[in-house]
């Protein structure tokens, strides 16, 4: 499964209602994580939206967290941006969720994320898993 920068989100805030979800997802084998959330949460921090102390600090507990669980961070490649600009277009999702549904696309993976706008990608052979959904 690839994971969508959402359910980062979600368990790295503790008041986020949907945490104790996120866990139980991210507490699965064999996941691997979207190139672009890394970008996205950086970009987020940079906007002001997620409040970090110290930039240094976060990147490093995320490295740490996803060598414990074994979370692999796909590479980005040219084929995704090509493919995102088509989902973009064609679907009406966004600049990142479109990377998402990309990278999940060019990989033969299931996507999961709490955004129902992936269900959109259905005809192109992207699949959706809403972590609410994960036993």
């Amino acid at each position: 499964m690839l994971i969508e920068t959402d359910v980062l989100l979600a368990v790295l805030n503790p008041s986020d209602p949907l945490r104790s979800v996120a866990k139980k997802v991210l507490a699965k084998e064999h996941l691997l994580l979207s190139p672009y959330a890394l970008l996205e949460l950086n970009l987020l921090i940079r906007a002001g939206k997620i409040k970090v102390k110290s930039f240094d600090n976060f990147a490093g507990g995320l490295d740490a967290f996803f060598r414990s669980r074994g979370i692999t961070v796909l590479p980005d490649n040219p084929r995704n941006h090509s493919i995102a600009q088509q989902i973009e277009s064609n679907f009406g999702l966004t600049f990142f969720d479109s990377l998402h549904g990309a990278a999940a696309k060019s990989e033969g993976l299931t996507l999961i994320s709490f955004d129902s706008s992936y269900k959109r990608l259905r005809s192109i052979g992207v699949m959706h898993i809403d972590p609410r959904t994960v036993r």
